[in-house]
Formats: structure tokens, sequence, C-alpha cells
């Protein structure tokens, strides 16, 4: 087979569906987690899913792009259907996000979990260096406090982000996630309903709430010329005053 022909064999899918009332999907994620860009089909999947649906995510993954791991949980987050995740023999780094974003989990005696910082290389001046770590530390605190709280401590979660890595047997993971579905169940959901039943999701601006462009223009009119009548005004009012008449001085002169 010629070298050109090689390079038009269709990417085999990671996604299998089969239908029992709801849908079930099933995403593998036996790889390396890439770049966004190359997982765009399994969050498509995810953010179209119903209330009817079941979303299985396979995982058997070294990790690979945060911002991979970040989409899928956001996504994960805000799925209606009900996502499980299935750790195998390795889920580490941003395989663990992925799978802790899920609401069930199944376990075997391979399982096995690993969790550390995050790692980069970045070239540039040294300002732009400590400017893009100081950056990017905060933005991971804030993530894995939201996908790790539960699992691990808050003395664990400070050690991970100083860069001490943690891994997990099955037993383990067994205890853990016991304690993360604990915690999870005692968060107040989103939606006000304390009998609702639903996970809390992602803290989103209520868009219908902001104002159109055609009314902040409006606004911002109204504001000018409210405070161009101000000026008008008390220009108009010291304009009105009367003036003092001027002071003479007399000065007599002398004989």
């Amino acid at each position: 087979m010629k070298h050109e022909e090689l390079m038009l064999l269709p990417q085999k899918s990671r996604i299998s569906s089969s239908h029992n009332g709801g849908m079930t999907h099933v995403i593998r994620i036996h790889e390396d987690i890439s770049e966004p860009s190359n997982w765009s089909d399994e969050l498509d999947l995810i953010n179209g899913a119903s209330e009817q649906d079941t979303i299985v995510l396979d995982v058997c993954s070294p990790g690979g792009y945060l911002d991979t791991a970040m989409l899928f949980h956001r996504s994960l987050n805000n799925c209606a259907a009900h996502t499980v995740a299935i750790i195998g023999p390795e889920c580490a780094s941003a395989a663990s996000i992925i799978s802790l974003s899920a609401r069930e989990w199944i376990l075997d005696d391979t399982s096995s979990l690993m969790i550390h910082t995050s790692s980069y290389s970045l070239g540039g001046k040294d300002t732009d260096i400590l400017e893009h770590a100081n950056f990017s530390r905060g933005q991971l605190k804030r993530l894995y406090e939201k996908v790790y709280s539960g699992f691990l401590s808050s003395d664990d979660l400070s050690d991970v982000i100083k860069g001490t890595p943690f891994y997990f047997s099955a037993e383990q993971i067994a205890d853990r996630l016991d304690a993360l579905t604990e915690y999870r169940a005692s968060l107040p959901c989103p939606c006000g309903d304390e009998a609702c039943g639903k996970q809390p999701v992602e803290d989103e601006e209520d868009y219908d709430e902001m104002p159109t462009l055609q009314e902040i223009v409006a606004e911002a009119v109204k504001d000018g010329i409210a405070a161009y009548e101000k000026s008008r005004l008390a220009a108009e009012r010291k304009a009105s005053k009367p003036k003092p008449a001027p002071k003479v001085k007399v000065v007599e002169k002398a004989e």
C-alpha cells in the first residue's frame, strides 16, 4: 500500500452508541489526551446529551493537555445525561480530572489513579515567565478545588499544587470516591431547589438579565443628557447671580 493511501485511511472513532430506552454512549479515552480540537466529537456528544441518555467514559490514559481536561470537566459538569467513568489501570493527571468530573464510577482490581500539578515549557523574558506561572497557579488551584475537593483533603490539595504527586490503588480510590460522593451530596444545587437531587453545575452569569447593546447605548445617552443638563443649569444659575458693584478706593490728595 502506498504512503498516500495510508494517509487517507479514516481515523477510528472513540465513540460507540447503543439504544436501550435512552441512548448509551461510550467514549474510549485510551490514549494521550491531545489538544482540544482532536476531541470535538466527544465534547459535542456530551454537550448534546439528554436526560434519558448515559455517557460512559472508559478511561485508560497517562493524561495530557490540561485545556482538554478543563473542557471535559465543564461539559460533564453541565451534562444533562447520567455520566459514568470506568477507571482503568492508568488514570493519571488530566485523565483523573476527566474521570472525577463524572457522577458515578466503576472500578476493578487493576484501577489506579494519579494526581499531580501541571507541567509546561515556556520561553521568553523572565518577567513573562513569572507572570505566566503565577496566573497558571491560580487557575490550577481553582480547577483542582472544583474537581478534587472531597476526594482530597484541603492539606492534600495544597500539597498537590505545591508539587507533591499522589498515587491511589483501587481500594484507596474506592474509599475516597465514597467521601467524594458524600461531599458533593452536601453541596447546594444552584437551582435553589433542595429536593431536585441534581449535581451542582458551574456557576454561570444570567445572560437573560444582561442589557442589550441598544439598552446600553440608550442608558449612556440618558446619562450624558442628564450630565449636560446639570452642567447647563449650574452655568445659568452662576450667570444669573447679580455681580457685586466694584469697590472704589478714594484717595485724598494732600494739600
